[in-house]
């Protein structure tokens, strides 16, 4: 279930996980897959594939090996993770969550004076 994994750290560009150990794994695979995006669609231009839209598919080490941290994100933006356990018999059905970065802080406005000279 998703209460097993916990967003431990999160910023604009980063998500760390943790999840509970599952009894008797050799490992655990980890993908993540971005849900937002920025690309304007109009019924005669649509962006298909691109790296952003295939899962990233990492596979962590031993079972003891129950945190990871994602970096490089973009902010603002949704993201959806999955977590799979793997023991002698294969894969385990995956648990996830889908975890939002902080948005972008605006920069202040600037502001502009004008100083009008009368001679």
């Amino acid at each position: 279930s998703t209460e097993d994994l916990s967003v431990t750290q999160l910023t604009q560009h980063s998500i760390t996980l943790n999840w509970t150990s599952v009894s008797g794994s050799s490992g655990y695979y980890m993908s993540y897959e971005r849900l937002d995006f920025s690309v304007p669609v109009t019924p005669t231009y649509m962006r298909l594939g691109g790296s952003e839209v295939t899962p990233t598919y990492m596979r962590l080490g031993g079972s003891d090996n129950t945190s990871v941290a994602l970096n490089k994100l973009t902010a603002g933006t949704r993201y959806m993770i999955r977590v799979w356990a793997t023991d002698g018999s294969g894969v385990n059905q995956p648990i996830e969550k889908t975890v939002k970065t902080e948005d972008d802080i605006p920069s202040p406005p600037r502001l502009m004076i004008t100083v009008q000279v009368l001679l």
